[in-house]
């Protein structure tokens, strides 16, 4: 590694594994207190050093229960015979086949969250950075097929489950599909997915040198006090001009949605069979208002990713007018939704695919806007990506500022 001389008297050194371009000894810099022995700022986030042996952990428990699944003749809840996984793409294939296919893929996962965790403090080829993105992208491509639109639906139902469970039976006996192990083990995929992605960016920013929390490689611009907490980059990534536009299209699709669904609640079977809608029109008033305001909710929570309000809280807010919005807070949510959007997607164009060209027009409204679910799931990704980066500002780990 290369010394330079920064300042004509203090050594920085290129650190692949942490922040990149550091001073060793930030108080003859600036008269700042000594930093930790591993050059880290006080303030440095703890996560980017938690999740990769979290997801060992993860990968590893899930292959083992498959695998001892397998070794005992049972299967898991997923595939043919599985009530509760009937809309999965695979739901046709075998429980036995597809237990032995996530055994697999477990032990696949974890063998390459373990590598990229034990190679991540050492310099990667470009090339090298390639292929662990390439396998980590096929796994997930692997995973998804396991989920459904059931994650998305139990997120939507959720409020009016927790509203109206008390004084509604029907909605009580509702609450047992939160647990059902169909329903967990989709989720457990999904956090095995996520936790998967995670650590392939942290491998990707240590092992070319870049910051492991903000992805920065460039030099910091400004080794003096930090800037006030929320300044933005003044060259931010190109991603945060593709944000606007994508916000736009990721809250327009879920409001096709919910538009199609109040109709039905006023009493008009758009896009439905009209036999088949007086037959369950009781049944569906509720599920429609509940994932309606569900969409439109997330529609304009997705619009705050480029306003103003998105950033700060606005004046009619109690207690927290005008303090700044946690970054986390709008990360966190969109990218659960980002991740659980896409299976629904897939699922639903293959609902499509499935069903004769009479019943696709005359049950167009059912399947149809679910066709644009990946599609919101790109967008509303892009958009959340750009938020992120526009409002990264200084990092507390390395003190870039661009």
């Amino acid at each position: 590694m290369k010394d330079i001389d920064m300042t004509g008297g203090a050594t920085t050194t290129a650190r692949p594994g942490t922040q990149g371009l550091q001073p060793d000894r930030p108080s003859e810099v600036t008269g700042a207190p000594p930093a930790p022995h591993d050059g880290r700022r006080p303030t440095a986030p703890r996560w980017p050093r938690r999740v990769p042996p979290m997801t060992i952990a993860w990968w590893t428990a899930g292959a083992l229960t498959a695998l001892v699944a397998v070794l005992t003749g049972r299967n898991l809840p997923v595939g043919a015979g599985t009530p509760d996984a009937a809309g999965t793409i695979v739901d046709s294939v075998p429980s036995s086949s597809l237990t032995a296919v996530l055994a697999t893929l477990g032990l696949v996962g974890a063998a390459h969250a373990t590598w990229m965790t034990t190679r991540a403090d050492h310099p990667a080829t470009r090339r090298v950075r390639a292929a662990a993105v390439a396998v980590s992208g096929l796994v997930a491509s692997a995973g998804v097929v396991f989920a459904d639109t059931s994650l998305l639906a139990r997120m939507g139902y959720l409020p009016v489950v927790l509203v109206r469970a008390p004084f509604d039976p029907a909605l009580a006996g509702a609450v047992d599909q939160y647990v059902a192990p169909a329903f967990l083990l989709q989720l457990g995929v999904l956090v095995a997915l996520v936790l998967l992605a995670v650590t392939t960016v942290l491998f990707v920013r240590r092992s070319s040198g870049a910051c492991e929390v903000c992805g920065r490689l460039d030099p910091p611009a400004d080794h003096h006090a930090p800037a006030p907490a929320g300044q933005v980059s003044a060259r931010p990534s190109g991603i945060v001009a593709w944000g606007r536009p994508a916000a736009i299209v990721a809250a327009i699709i879920p409001c096709v949605y919910a538009a199609t669904r109040l109709i039905w609640v006023l009493g008009y079977p758009l896009g439905l069979d009209p036999e088949m809608y007086e037959q369950d029109a009781g049944k569906l008033v509720a599920p429609a208002v509940g994932l309606s305001l569900f969409a439109l909710v997330g529609a304009v929570l997705t619009l705050g990713l480029v306003q103003r309000w998105g950033e700060v809280f606005p004046r009619w807010i109690p207690g927290l007018a005008g303090r700044r919005v946690p970054v986390a807070l709008a990360v966190v949510p969109a990218s659960v939704v980002t991740v659980a959007i896409l299976p629904a997607g897939l699922s639903m164009i293959k609902g499509l695919l499935e069903m004769s060209p009479s019943e696709v027009l005359g049950n167009w409204a059912a399947f149809g806007p679910g066709v644009l679910w990946p599609l919101w799931s790109v967008a509303l990704g892009v958009a959340t990506a750009a938020y992120a980066t526009r409002r990264r500002g200084t990092c507390p780990t390395c003190g870039r500022t661009s």
